[in-house]
């Protein structure tokens, strides 16, 4: 294990880390940095709570379908050619949020972002498992994990609302936040790497990656494993809890506690911190 460390890129993993960590924060925030927003675009495009529901649900379930596709997709075509396009697109469809003029339109727009969003996350967390030393990719996928709540739930509804405080509408909030994804592209598309690094630096990476990549083949193989489908019933049950709360709260808080946006957006975002601490202390062993 020293002698593989020794040879390991560690700075490059660090790298890839750090910008695949902020770049799951940046789905994270572009993906619920409408909740806190959802009261006031209530009252500007004629939006009832069905509406709400569909225009997050349909998001979720792009995103779910297009994971399996696109996270193989990356498997065969590289990561970069997946993860770059894609959130160059999540950006700049979070940033046309910001021009709808109906449900329709919201609609059409949430529905290409969860397809978008979907290319990034699995792409994303097989390049944090490519540049992470065996032994660190638990605490690595930990810490790219975390940032989802952190940046979507925890610091978004608090971004969000104080953003109206200094722009014209709520158009416009959605309009800043997806600049930053854009500008982190350019960095991802400078730094991230198509192969893994094991894959020659190492003899021993390059039988771990190996391994890996002959695993990932068998499919079927993996739901023979019963905490396979134990953690999927489990991570079910979380998200279906914590993002049904996300969706409504803050309508909650708005309509019927009548609290100022800042101080739903307080609110809101002890919700994120929390699922950012579970997220992140809960994969720390490593594979």
């Amino acid at each position: 294990m020293q002698a593989q460390e020794t040879k390991w890129d560690t700075v490059y993993e660090w790298k890839a880390v750090t910008l695949l960590t902020l770049g799951f924060g940046l789905v994270g925030l572009d993906r619920w940095i409408i909740a806190p927003l959802l009261p006031m675009m209530m009252k500007d495009l004629h939006l009832d709570p069905q509406d709400v529901g569909n225009i997050l649900g349909v998001l979720g379930i792009a995103w779910g379908l297009f994971a399996v596709i696109t996270g193989h997709l990356s498997d065969r075509l590289g990561r970069r050619k997946v993860l770059i396009p894609a959130m160059i697109a999540f950006s700049l469809l979070s940033a046309f949020s910001g021009l709808v003029t109906g449900l329709a339109s919201l609609l059409l727009i949430r529905a290409l972002m969860g397809v978008t969003e979907g290319a990034f996350c699995p792409s994303s967390f097989a390049a944090t498992n490519d540049a992470s030393l065996p032994a660190r990719r638990g605490r690595n996928q930990g810490i790219q994990q975390c940032a989802f709540a952190l940046f979507g739930l925890g610091f978004g509804p608090i971004i969000a609302t104080q953003l109206l405080n200094v722009l014209p509408s709520w158009r416009w909030v959605f309009l800043v936040v997806g600049v930053p994804g854009l500008i982190l592209s350019v960095v991802m598309w400078k730094v991230i790497r198509d192969r893994a690094q094991g894959a020659s630096d190492s003899p021993a990476a390059q039988g771990d990656v190996t391994g890996d990549l002959v695993s990932a083949n068998v499919t079927g193989s993996i739901f023979g494993h019963r905490n396979v489908l134990l953690g999927m019933l489990a991570q079910f049950c979380a998200v279906m809890g914590m993002f049904v709360l996300a969706a409504f709260m803050p309508i909650y808080l708005s309509d019927y506690l009548h609290m100022t946006p800042a101080a739903m957006g307080f609110v809101l975002s002890a919700l994120g911190f929390g699922g950012a601490l579970g997220m992140f202390g809960l994969p720390t062993a490593s594979d």
